[in-house]
């Protein structure tokens, strides 16, 4: 056997190695009170996870029973649920700084409730309200960009696929049922525009399907979208149209 091909069947090997032992070598779990803590602070909601795991092929964790919460106000409820979900993240800060860098974020069949009180107001409305208040208050510059707080948050992309959504009123136990609901976003950021693509299976027959560009949005009242090219908030009026 020549010494390159001794060379080439070694890096094989020790590759395989890696990618059987890394996972269990990084303990994932150690992040899920910290990603909790982080999501419930800059969704100004109740954010839990389940189970967490780590595939070094696929550069991702993927986690079990995902809840974020309703806004008290309407309903004591979760917001969206989620039996699976998978979090793509930078390997080399993963693995050698135990640091946490997401990159995508994927939730499979979610249930989302939507629900909208007497003046036409949206659950979803005060998502981030909390620490978008908070950032008003202006802070000395720093010299490198943070991510870590709402006006920083960049995800390359974010998906939801094959949810449920149903829609209703607080005066009413009433809803409509929405099957087949997805929607998928890149480059999304709460500073400038991002395109966005909803599709979803209706009520009575029939197929909705969006395709746009969103933003910037308004940290102060997430329900101010600034699509484009109208002025008005295109989702606002579709999620209208749709109760």
């Amino acid at each position: 056997m020549s010494r390159k091909l001794r060379i080439i069947l070694v890096s094989v090997g020790v590759f395989i190695l890696v990618v059987v032992v890394a996972p269990f070598l990084i303990p994932v779990n150690q992040f899920r009170p910290t990603i909790e803590e982080k999501a419930s602070a800059a969704l100004d909601r109740k954010v839990t996870l389940g189970n967490l795991s780590f595939s070094l092929l696929r550069g991702s964790l993927s986690g079990e029973d995902l809840s974020i919460g309703d806004d008290p106000k309407f309903s004591p409820s979760a917001f969206l649920t989620a039996k699976s979900f998978m979090v793509g993240v930078e390997i080399m800060p993963l693995i050698f700084s135990k640091t946490l860098h997401v990159t995508a974020i994927s939730v499979r069949n979610p249930q989302v409730t939507l629900i909208h009180n007497a003046t036409g107001q949206w659950n979803y409305s005060s998502l981030g309200g909390s620490s978008a208040t908070a950032n008003q208050t202006p802070e000395p510059a720093e010299s490198s960009g943070s991510s870590d707080s709402p006006s920083g948050l960049s995800i390359k992309k974010l998906e939801l696929k094959d949810g449920q959504v149903d829609i209703g009123s607080t005066n009413s136990q009433k809803r409509s049922t929405y099957d087949h609901v997805s929607i998928s976003a890149s480059d999304v950021s709460v500073t400038s525009k991002f395109p966005v693509a909803v599709s979803a299976d209706l009520p009575g027959g029939g197929k909705f399907k969006l395709d746009g560009d969103v933003g910037p949005i308004d940290q102060t009242n997430a329900h101010s979208l600034l699509p484009t090219p109208s002025s008005t908030s295109v989702l606002s009026t579709c999620i209208d149209w749709l109760a």
